[in-house]
């Protein structure tokens, strides 16, 4: 992952505001999967936390983990009496990370955190989650896929990545991370690729959001 990328980001634009409200996939897996209270969900990537406290607001426990030191400080800021209890932010790899170390986990929540990890990094990664996630948990990724328009643009790193504005995202292949994912023996609950799902400024990309269970 870029560290020094995402050091710099947050520490320039980690309070903006239309980067402070959560996502439309996080409230698209709390209104659809996260039905009930107290999951235990842990956040691959958390950024400013944004997310993570939007889920720890409707009483699920939520772990938070990004590499950003930065991030985490904001994140850290961003919590109240009403959340502190049920969030809890860690600087970390979430490639590589023990997950060992946590209590019975419900959910893994990835969101535009698989594009920005090498294609080594997202096979340790999925063996990772499948390793720690209960029977029956559920593992939902939203992500930049090869019919993303940013595809094809800037330097080619190679394994469909490419490099912008000092940015690498590397584009997945949503039929090759299906048949893996499935091969791996999870079950796909939910798939849909397409655009307007989390446009940004100009940014409209195409992305993949995917649930699968354990």
């Amino acid at each position: 992952m870029d560290k020094k990328y995402w050091e710099l980001f947050y520490l320039k634009h980690g309070k903006d505001k239309d980067i402070s409200e959560c996502s439309s996939f996080a409230q698209f897996c709390l209104d659809n999967f996260f039905i009930g209270k107290n999951f235990n969900i842990i956040e691959l990537g958390s950024g400013n936390g944004r997310d993570a406290i939007y889920l720890a607001s409707h009483e699920h426990s939520v772990v938070a983990i990004d590499q950003s030191t930065t991030a985490i400080d904001i994140e850290k800021q961003g919590l109240n009496i009403e959340v502190a209890h049920l969030l809890s932010p860690r600087a970390a790899d979430f490639v590589y990370e023990d997950y060992t170390q946590y209590k019975k986990i419900d959910a893994f929540y990835s969101r535009f955190t698989i594009h920005s990890i090498t294609k080594s990094d997202e096979e340790a990664l999925l063996s990772n989650v499948y390793s720690a996630l209960k029977d029956g948990g559920l593992f939902c990724i939203e992500v930049r896929t090869t019919k993303d328009p940013l595809f094809g643009v800037g330097q080619d790193c190679g394994d469909n990545t490419f490099m912008t504005d000092g940015h690498r995202r590397r584009f997945i292949d949503s039929v090759e991370f299906r048949n893996r994912v499935v091969g791996m023996g999870f079950k796909e609950l939910y798939f849909i690729e397409k655009d307007n799902l989390s446009v940004y400024k100009n940014d409209n990309p195409v992305l993949m959001r995917i649930i699968l269970k354990k």
